[in-house]
């Protein structure tokens, strides 16, 4: 280094070189953050519901907190999380009072939030979390909740019949993959949430029912007969990202 130059043009070029190369958060668009457990099946992790406390549970008790702590949308299933906020200073007032809108920000405070209150919720190990963020347009929000929802489905079956001894399920076609889940008796066990859970401002809501304008509570308790199935269709996601 050319000890000549002065620091605060040091500071300035390479301040310059963060702010070209820093993606910044719209200010109007919803900001979506997604997180994923970082090796779970290898880690040999539990991702269906079990005993309390378990992974899926404080993956549950995760998504209510946050999204009634940001007034916003959280989609989880398998070994991941969205959160889906509209306002977004909710959120950036929490992480800065510069109000900050660079994406690196965000994911590295969003992240020790998320991480610190997962694990302690979840104590059997600690997880660790992949976490990116990025704005969409508002009219994208279903689209984004049907993309999200089809690839639980598509992680949440394979990984049954992992269980179940099948080799490389990962690989096998959707449609072929749900033949085979089933064809299990036990099916039952994760059918409920194999699509992912839908929470808003805290509270669980019906997923098909959002999709199609509506806000519909779903009970803590609920009963066997009013339960259903839901699938959802990739149409009109080319151009999601646009």
């Amino acid at each position: 280094m050319n000890e000549n130059i002065p620091e605060k043009k040091w500071f300035n070029y390479f301040n310059n070189i963060r702010n070209k190369y820093n993606t910044r958060a719209s200010k109007t668009k919803p900001l979506v953050i997604f997180l994923d457990a970082k090796n779970s099946t290898k880690n040999h992790i539990n991702l269906f519901k079990g005993e309390k406390n378990d992974f899926f549970d404080a993956l549950q008790e995760s998504a209510k907190s946050f999204s009634q702590r940001y007034d916003c949308l959280a989609m989880c299933g398998t070994d991941e999380i969205s959160f889906i906020i509209e306002n977004t200073d909710i959120l950036i007032n929490t992480i800065n009072d510069e109000k900050k809108y660079r994406t690196h920000d965000i994911v590295s405070i969003f992240s020790q939030y998320f991480f610190e209150y997962f694990n302690n919720v979840y104590t059997k190990n600690t997880v660790y979390w992949h976490c990116n963020c990025f704005s969409i347009q508002k009219e994208k929000i279903n689209s984004y909740l049907i993309y999200k929802s089809r690839g639980i489905l598509k992680g949440s079956t394979a990984y049954f019949l992992k269980k179940k001894g099948i080799k490389n399920p990962y690989g096998i076609k959707l449609d072929k993959k749900l033949e085979m889940f089933y064809s299990y008796e036990d099916f039952t066990i994760i059918d409920e949430y194999k699509e992912g859970l839908l929470y808003l401002n805290g509270s669980q809501i019906n997923l098909k029912e959002f999709l199609n304008g509506n806000i519909i509570e779903i009970q803590e308790e609920k009963n066997e007969e009013n339960k259903s199935n839901v699938f959802l269709s990739l149409e009109d996601l080319d151009d999601f990202f646009n």
